[in-house]
């Protein structure tokens, strides 16, 4: 199993580095570059040499221990964390997919009788699909142009056609229509409207759109002041309504507003109302869960969000569980003066607050990516991890079967890596699931803070922030929720299984 899973980590960082190399970008395969090119070269390399020496050292038949399998099956009936460990693991293939299924790139273009695929290139220049510029296309408005022109073009879009961050549409026109019972509504929609609506003369090339009439509405009757004005932005009514009745025409110059209405015809421009971020829930325009105040998607900031929280999680499991692990298996093993300082080392560094210090470190970095932000949490958090080791590992040289080994010729590198650590492996397995939910727990308070990722990362902490503060847009604050809950709530069912099952107590009969 190990060397099967050395073999997959040599590829995994061969086929990164060679994808990279052809300028093609495979989701999940293109993460190891997504912050700088010296630190994805890095990681290939980590990937390469880890995996081949995994492949080197591991056993080649590895068989559980009639305890080990025993616990595996105690696992699986725990059907609680059973289930939530298979949630876990779908959500996680959903997020390798990665452009695949939320991300403003085009699947596959058709143009002109030649095939694209935009979502694994860096970018397609708006001029290759004919528009204008270097820059890269807007591949939601060239399926609208596509639409337009029906010469048989045409393009698949993500599920979710919007990045996690720094993608909007900004403000959007909605046309008023009158239902059967004499109310006004949106277009698509059935409920009543209330706010504003105005209509726009005709607009003559680049000049600046004008106002013809502005109406208010309350509960799908107009109520309130009526306006209209001439070319020139001159006010020419200014009528009153109440409850869908006129009160009082207000006219300002009748020569000019009959002369207006005569040139309009019988057909004025459509009332519309302009609708700005945040909007609601709205399956017409795949904003399945709305947009945030900036008009980004929210369940494409999930997304993001839930992949930024893998990547944090592989960074920061391997970095604490390997000082962890090391460590603290050096201090129960070696004892003595190394042990000593080793511990007053620890004492020192975990008497300082934790949560002060990050907050300093990230204010004076200035918003830091991920990978430094993670970086900092690992300061602080290696120490739990190497207490326990220390404890088991102390406890386990004492036993019979390490003297044996010793009087077997074996060094001190076979005897921690090939007896005590195995036999401490529960301890880790343990412990893993509620590491994830600390470092969870940690990336969205600090960005709840304002103390954590910059703009360009999706953040579900600065989601619940944005929320708090918008609550008449509840789909906010609820999606950020909603998203924290599930994933916590999933790792910890995973967490308690895994520590019902590994421990001794709750299955073991003295006698």
């Amino acid at each position: 199993m190990f060397r099967k899973l050395g073999y997959i980590l040599v590829a995994m960082g061969i086929l990164a580095a060679g994808f990279y190399l052809a300028e093609i970008r495979v989701p999940s395969l293109k993460w190891f570059f997504a912050w700088k090119e010296m630190a994805g070269w890095g990681m290939c390399a980590g990937l390469v040499f880890g995996g081949a020496l995994m492949a080197w050292l591991a056993p080649g038949n590895v068989k559980f221990s009639p305890e080990t399998q025993r616990q595996m099956q105690r696992f699986v009936s725990i059907r609680r964390g059973y289930i939530s460990l298979w949630l876990l693991a779908l959500l996680v293939l959903f997020a390798m997919m990665d452009n695949l299924l939320v991300g403003n790139r085009a699947l596959v273009v058709r143009y002109q009788g030649a095939m694209y695929f935009p979502v694994f290139r860096d970018a397609y220049p708006a001029k290759v699909f004919g528009g204008e510029g270097e820059n890269e296309a807007n591949y939601r408005e060239l399926k609208k142009r596509f639409a337009e022109e029906e010469k048989g073009d045409w393009l698949l879009l993500p599920l979710v056609p919007w990045n996690a961050t720094l993608d909007s549409d900004g403000e959007k026109r909605v046309v008023l229509e009158k239902n059967k019972k004499g109310l006004y509504h949106l277009q698509g929609r059935g409920e009543p409207y209330s706010g504003m609506a105005t209509a726009y003369y005709e607009r003559d090339g680049d000049a600046e759109e004008m106002k013809y009439m502005e109406w208010r509405f309350r509960q799908g009757r107009i109520d309130g002041k009526v306006t209209v004005w001439s070319r020139d932005g001159e006010v020419l009514q200014e009528a009153i309504w109440e409850k869908g009745k006129l009160l009082d025409e207000g006219v300002k110059d009748a020569d000019q507003l009959a002369a207006l209405k005569q040139a309009m015809g019988a057909e004025p421009p459509a009332m519309v109302v302009t609708l700005y971020p945040p909007l609601r829930p709205s399956w017409k325009d795949r904003h399945f869960m709305g947009t945030d105040t900036g008009g980004n998607d929210i369940l494409a900031q999930l997304f993001g969000g839930w992949q930024i929280l893998l990547q944090a999680n592989v960074i920061y499991l391997s970095i604490t569980y390997a000082i962890g692990i090391s460590l603290g298996c050096a201090m129960g093993y070696f004892g003595g003066r190394f042990d000593m300082l080793a511990q007053r080392f620890i004492e020192v560094l975990s008497n300082l607050p934790f949560l002060y210090v990050v907050i300093i470190i990230a204010s004076v970095i200035k918003r830091p990516p991920m990978p430094v932000l993670v970086g900092v949490l690992c300061i602080f958090s290696w120490i739990g991890m190497t207490y326990y080791l220390r404890t088991a590992t102390y406890r386990e040289k004492a036993r019979d079967y390490v003297a044996a080994a010793r009087l077997m010729g074996a060094g001190t590198g076979r005897i921690i890596f090939r007896h005590i650590l195995p036999n401490t492996i529960a301890i880790v397995v343990t412990l893993l699931p509620f590491s994830v939910t600390g470092l969870i727990g940690s990336l969205t308070a600090l960005d709840y803070l304002g103390f954590g990722l910059p703009v360009e990362y999706p953040s579900w902490g600065r989601l619940l922030a944005e929320g708090s503060e918008n609550l008449s847009s509840p789909w906010i604050v609820s999606g950020g929720f909603f998203g924290t809950v599930v994933i916590l709530v999933l790792v910890t069912f995973v967490g308690e299984a895994v520590r019902e099952a590994f421990d001794p107590k709750k299955f073991t009969t003295y006698k």
